[in-house]
């Protein structure tokens, strides 16, 4: 009794909120060390580089919500499937359905594994804060291998827990129990396999090339990475279109997909010696190639563990040979759109800045994985005959590549400029300039359409090499390169307009507005924006006249928003410096501890 009546009479501090009285609670219990330190390290996963702004945590735990609802949203749109009276879901449907959950397990965790690239080892801050302190090395190296488990299991089970509990219910298939073991055992399997999959490569990368190199290469690598994940997603609906085909043609690429072999496992586990033989010779695929990666990361990690901090220990040189390779380039621009000094400056501090975080990493890596992913799901179509499969273009698919590419390139371009690195530095461009001038801000303007109209440019190229006949006479030519110019162009103008500030420099708050707003950017003007373009090409491409007319009404566009931005710009400049000054010195950390 007496217990009770304290828990609800009145607090001892009750100066202090619910939330702080509840952090200062104590369980009963001390701690020990070693239990301290996998916190700690684990605590890091959720709490890093890419989630360091305000309002990003939030945003991390709705987009935890997001990649684990569609188990759910799948198994509710399957239930009228498995549920229509007179019918019954036939074998080949069922594993595509299945297939859908085996491959959404893979390819979620490959990108998980991709985003926490820097934190799978050690880094500057583990080894100048935690190897100075009285810890053996082998209980820290043993601190971070259950934190990067227990990581990997809290991924792993809130991806697939709510597709495990409610599939096989909606599927309602005599042997429950079975079904459910055979589900969560594939996708259980099929996440794992990604994971060590990539600790594996990284481990081998570190030990062959060492700490230089393979920082140089790692952007290049994540963002590959993810392209061929954000692939296997998107191209989910063909692959699952011509599943019974592919299985049976005996090809050796089909064979050799690791979405088929935990398929396999799948179909393996719950039909038994009933399944067909084909799932019966993935299963043992998938078995030991699951076996082969943990095994190899068992012996490469350690050895990664340890060469890793010896070289963050010893520091290596800084050269780059993208300076002296680029001076050409600089010099070209420097005597045309560069010619300003403000200009100039903001455009190399980007160019500097870009790749050295992880969360602009990231970034770049997601949206030119996204923006890869689409094109090609638009552009690829299977060509099977018996055991051939072969891989054909659509010609709508190749007009649409275009549009697709400059769209995800700018706007990732765009976010990753608007993301800021370490504020608390963000001063002295305020100090020695003031608030940022119109050529400041038209530097980051100019650094973002010069890299989306080479990448246009490229894909164009490419294109070409795989477009129809139709699509390659001059006029189809020029008129794509027209498109490229004016996209990147208007793109630039439109998703800068309210940029106030120098990039990397200006922390945004996250409001209620954001969602929505992302919601019309990526879901209705993506959309729209493509099939305009696609009308307007056929369009354009059929007399020089019209190609003219849209070349000219995409300078008068262009040149209308520059003079939107420059009015902005200037009506900003003559504002009040107080709200800014507040803000800028209250963001230098400097307070009283």
């Amino acid at each position: 009794m007496h217990s009770w009546i304290s828990r609800v009479r009145s607090p001892e501090h009750a100066v202090l909120s619910l939330e702080v009285q509840a952090e200062m609670a104590q369980d009963g219990r001390e701690r020990g060390r070693f239990e301290v330190l996998v916190r700690h390290l684990l605590d890091r996963f959720f709490n890093n580089e890419l989630m360091a702004t305000d309002g990003e945590t939030t945003r991390a735990v709705q987009a935890g919500y997001l990649i684990a609802l569609p188990g759910l949203l799948v198994a509710l749109y399957l239930f009228a499937s498995y549920h229509q009276p007179g019918a019954v879901r036939g074998f080949w449907q069922q594993v595509n359905d299945h297939y859908f959950y085996v491959m959404y397990s893979m390819v979620v965790m490959g990108v998980v594994t991709v985003c926490e690239w820097d934190l799978l080892f050690p880094d500057l801050l583990d080894v100048f804060v935690l190897s100075v302190l009285p810890i053996r090395d082998r209980r820290l190296f043993a601190a971070r291998v259950l934190a990067l488990t227990i990581f990997f299991v809290m991924v792993l089970v809130g991806i697939n827990l709510l597709g495990a509990l409610f599939f096989p219910l909606v599927a309602d298939l005599p042997s429950l129990w079975a079904h459910l073991f055979a589900h969560a055992a594939a996708v259980a399997m099929g996440g794992c396999f990604m994971a060590s999959l990539f600790l594996m490569v990284q481990g081998i990368l570190l030990n062959v090339l060492g700490e230089r190199m393979f920082r140089r290469i790692a952007p290049l690598l994540q963002g590959v990475s993810i392209t061929v994940l954000l692939t296997v997603l998107f191209l989910f609906s063909l692959v699952s279109h011509y599943l019974q085909a592919l299985l049976a043609s005996g090809n050796t690429a089909v064979r050799w997909f690791p979405p088929f072999w935990f398929l396999g496992v799948y179909e393996r586990l719950l039909h038994g010696e009933a399944a067909p033989i084909v799932f019966r010779e993935l299963a043992s695929t998938g078995c030991w190639a699951t076996l082969f990666s943990c095994c190899t990361v068992l012996v490469t990690y350690p050895l990664a563990y340890r060469r890793r901090v010896r070289q963050l220990i010893e520091g290596s040189g800084s050269s780059d040979m993208r300076i002296w390779l680029a001076r050409p380039l600089h010099g070209v621009l420097h005597r045309t759109v560069l010619r300003l000094p403000a200009r100039r400056a903001v455009f190399h501090f980007v160019s500097q800045t870009l790749l050295r975080t992880q969360k602009h990493r990231v970034l770049l890596a997601m949206y030119g994985g996204l923006g890869i992913a689409f094109a090609l799901a638009e552009l690829l179509v299977l060509q099977i005959d018996g055991s051939r499969v072969r891989i054909g273009f659509m010609g709508e698919g190749v007009r649409a590549a275009l549009p697709v590419l400059a769209f995800w390139t700018v706007a990732g371009l765009r976010t990753a400029l608007g993301a800021p690195v370490d504020r608390r530095g963000g001063w002295v461009f305020r100090v020695i300039q003031g608030r940022p001038t119109l050529e400041h801000l038209n530097g980051a303007k100019i650094w973002v359409a010069l890299w989306g109209l080479a990448i246009s440019l490229l894909t164009v190229g490419a294109l070409r090499e795989v477009a129809p006949n139709g699509l390659r006479a001059p006029l189809a030519t020029v008129g794509q390169i027209v498109v490229a110019l004016g996209l990147c162009l208007l793109l630039t103008d439109f998703l800068f307009m309210k940029t106030l500030a120098v990039p990397f420099t200006e922390l945004r708050r996250a409001s209620i507005t954001d969602m929505p707003l992302l919601f019309v950017r990526y879901f209705v003007m993506f959309p729209v924006l493509v099939l305009a373009i696609l009308g307007l090409e056929t369009w354009m491409e059929s007399s020089v006249w019209r190609l003219t007319q849209v070349m000219a009404l995409i300078v008068v566009a262009h040149l209308w928003w520059r003079w939107r931005y420059k009015e902005r710009v200037r009506e900003w400049r003559l504002g009040s410096d107080f709200e800014d000054t507040d803000q800028l010195f209250q963001g230098l950390g400097l307070r009283d501890s």
